[in-house]
């Protein structure tokens, strides 16, 4: 079957997608249509159902393979796919689903047995026990889940695929910044992103849950590692108080969503490493779209500001 890249303007198209981030808007009239995305395993498009029956609404559910039928538009200078219909994939088809999902650069097990392998860094007995406890509760959902729904890392393994990259950044400064308290470093990277497991519902179709929405996951995460400090004996601990930073400081600053902003050296530091890794895999995803001497599309992570990709060996 054709893929995006092989359509024109105003062609008739059939295409297997994936589609996802569903949003349900009405036009200047108050009638309902969809705004999607539309992936077919290798290329992203933008996609509309204007005629948006009631028997399309009960077939659509984001994360979901199906074929799709419609028709390509030039909208402002770039492809749109206005679709007319949709069904389910089935086992007629004879389609490998995996292709249509993205996936961490590392398999689950590796991203196990390298996290893993940070934890039994941790020297501080509390620190450790933590980690240990925490992880254990929610071990398969950490390890599948996105980081994101739309900015960094929103696929499958995600979230754990940035905990090791950030923790890899971590060793350079903690080698040349002997100051750092190295096991809280470990725990509060590991853990800053937890209440995620929460925030999202999912590697498949991933939205903000209610939860999500209402509280946000760095309360989340706050409380999680709250109740588990009174589990163990240890709420009032200096080890707790400092990961609870951690993790409230880590967006930097009150604007972007940090209850407190970092007021320890390893508290800034995770907010560096967080704050890093996010905008370059946002940044590296981009750039392997295009070739050299040319910019990106614009980036949603950057304010939507387009990137010029240097022509050089």
């Amino acid at each position: 079957m054709k893929k995006i890249k092989d359509f024109s303007p105003l062609e008739e198209a059939t295409l297997i997608v994936r589609l996802s981030d569903v949003q349900i808007k009405k036009t200047t009239t108050n009638v309902d249509y969809a705004s999607l995305t539309a992936f077919d395993g290798e290329d992203l498009i933008e996609a509309k159902i204007w005629n948006f029956t009631d028997e399309i609404r009960e077939k659509l559910k984001s994360g979901e393979v199906y074929v799709a039928y419609g028709k390509m538009k030039d909208y402002q200078g770039k492809m749109q796919f206005n679709i007319t219909d949709i069904r389910l994939i089935n086992d007629d088809d004879n389609v490998d689903l995996s292709a249509f999902y993205e996936y961490a650069k590392l398999p689950i097990n590796e991203l196990q047995d390298n996290i893993e392998a940070y934890v039994l860094k941790i020297e501080n007995k509390i620190l450790k026990e933590m980690v240990v406890t925490i992880l254990k509760k929610h071990y398969t959902n950490f390890y599948c889940y996105p980081a994101a729904v739309n900015m960094h890392h929103n696929y499958y393994s995600g979230l754990a695929y940035h905990t090791y990259s950030m923790l890899r950044l971590s060793d350079g400064y903690i080698q040349l910044y002997p100051f750092i308290n190295k096991s809280l470093v470990y725990a509060g990277v590991i853990l800053h992103d937890l209440g995620k497991l929460v925030e999202l519902s999912g590697p498949k179709g991933t939205e903000y849950t209610k939860e999500g929405k209402l509280l946000g996951h760095i309360s989340i995460a706050a409380m999680e590692i709250n109740e588990v400090a009174k589990e163990l004996g240890y709420q009032e601990t200096e080890e707790v108080v400092n990961l609870l930073h951690v993790v409230l400081a880590h967006h930097g600053e009150l604007e972007y969503g940090s209850p407190k902003e970092p007021s320890t050296p390893e508290a800034l530091l995770i907010h560096f490493l967080d704050y890093t890794d996010s905008k370059m895999a946002a940044l590296e995803k981009e750039v392997g779209k295009v070739n050299k001497g040319e910019y990106t599309n614009p980036i949603l992570a950057f304010d939507r500001r387009a990137f010029y990709v240097p022509k050089l060996d």
